[in-house]
């Protein structure tokens, strides 16, 4: 056992605190420090009426094992759901087109569902099919999600199904998305494989002969929402600062912005992107400070399920050459049952975040009145029993091309700051696990007892 015991965190959301719980389980005593009123961040669960409305994310991607290993060490495992399954659709040329079979994230892999799906023109489908005889794109130099899947597959595919289901997870646009900060698996697969078609079909297991495709849910979340969550990791926490600010953090030091100075044997951020800058006082740091960031809103509304039109599904992507404001809709009491009772319908529709701006300065009741007329022009629902409204101000980090160079060059310059690490969406990617998994290298670079931590 070494003698970080004393450790400062700075920043109350999940990546706060699971640095906090991982630095409790190593033996520290912990102090955290959040500025706003509340813990949890981008996590907010609020229980109305039989509803368990998730403000926030919704779940996680069940793939990533760090956060369910979490949950598990918690004992909120009888908690854990899977989503269901069902059709997927893509709201294009003003109609419901269902996803064709065997695409995964936007990338076809079976060739009769890519003849026969209306979501493209036969122009559209050649110049897909092109994938399998063109080079490859990527060539060691960062570039833009657009110019990756645009050359290789060609317009029709990237507006009418990848855009769609891309942007809407950064709240971004393909053409400032950096290949290597978001998705550079699909790097990967174009290196070895060189066509993404024939690399995503080789990544698909087999269905044996005879046997019926198992349908199982990619995400996971708790029950009784992920506010539960931060509920349970609470207690790692010894000594709790709401509503304060740090002004500063120098070696071992965190000056608040009353003047008071306390001392740690180590100090971790994980702070929103904004506050990096001004705290440290670093170049590098202000450079990801400055970094692009964009708002959102989100519109949960609760039906009787009768006023909401039936389709087999969790929701909807919109493509962004139709003019809607909306970029999706989920479908969350088919997505997660357990959200809505029985009888009712949970609808969460997410408002394109170039329309953000002018609708910051409306009530709750005009934005939602707003989101639920364009929701109308695509799918029949009639008068909610109430709506719930939130506002995420300058809270997605866009990763933008050259980002990683960015986080190369801040890690360099916060080396030099003895007992200061820092994790978060900014550094290490914007999912529930990602940030987790942030979190717990941060608290193995301290040394904090490592080896309780692997």
């Amino acid at each position: 056992m070494n003698e970080l015991k004393q450790i400062a965190i700075i920043g109350g959301g999940i990546t706060g605190l699971a640095a906090a719980y991982y630095a409790k389980q190593a033996g520290a005593h912990v102090t955290l420090y959040e500025a706003n009123d509340r813990l949890g961040g981008k996590i907010k669960t609020i229980h109305r009426d039989g509803f368990v409305l998730e403000c926030g994310p919704d779940g996680y991607m069940a793939r990533k094992p760090t956060l369910t290993d979490l949950i598990q060490e918690l004992g909120l495992d009888g908690q854990l759901v899977r989503s269901k399954t069902g059709t997927s659709y893509i709201y294009v040329r003003q109609k419901l087109r269902q996803m064709p079979d065997g695409s995964v994230m936007g990338i076809p892999t079976k060739f009769w569902p890519m003849v026969k799906t209306d979501l493209f023109t036969w122009r559209g489908k050649f110049r897909a099919g092109l994938d399998l005889v063109l080079p490859r794109v990527y060539h060691g130099t960062d570039i833009s999600l657009d110019t990756f899947f645009r050359t290789r597959l060609g317009p029709e595919v990237v507006e009418s199904m990848i855009e769609p289901l891309l942007s809407g997870i950064y709240n971004g646009t393909l053409q400032d998305m950096s290949i290597e900060s978001t998705f550079p698996q699909f790097i990967t697969i174009e290196r070895k494989k060189r066509s993404l078609i024939l690399g995503m079909k080789a990544l698909t297991p087999p269905v044996q002969a005879g046997a019926t495709p198992r349908e199982a849910g990619k995400f996971l979340s708790l029950r009784n929402g992920l506010g539960t969550l931060t509920e349970a990791l609470r207690p790692a926490i010894d000594q709790l600062y709401l509503n304060t600010r740090v002004a500063a953090i120098r070696p071992h030091e965190v000056e608040l912005s009353d003047g008071t100075v306390e001392t740690f044997d180590g100090i971790i951020l994980a702070t929103s992107p904004e506050a990096l800058g001004p705290m440290l006082g670093l170049a590098e740091a202000a450079q990801l400070s400055d970094l692009k960031r964009t708002s959102s809103l989100t519109v949960l509304a609760a039906f009787k399920e009768t006023d909401v039109a039936a389709l087999d599904g969790t929701g909807y992507v919109i493509a962004k050459r139709e003019g809607n404001a909306l970029t999706a809709c989920s479908w969350m009491h088919k997505k997660w049952p357990h959200m809505a009772p029985a009888g009712m319908a949970l609808l969460r529709v997410y408002i394109g975040s170039e329309h953000v701006p002018p609708l910051l300065k409306e009530d709750d009741e005009t934005i939602a009145a707003f989101a639920l007329d364009e929701l109308r022009t695509i799918q029949h629902v009639g008068k909610p029993l109430f709506t719930k409204v939130e506002r995420h101000l300058d809270t997605m980090p866009q990763y933008e091309v050259g980002h990683k160079a960015y986080v190369r060059s801040f890690n360099r310059a916060l080396a030099a700051l003895d007992g200061v690490e820092a994790c978060g969406a900014i550094l290490d990617g914007v999912g529930l696990p990602d940030c987790v998994d942030s979190a717990k290298q941060a608290v193995e670079r301290l040394n904090v007892t490592p080896e309780v931590l692997v």
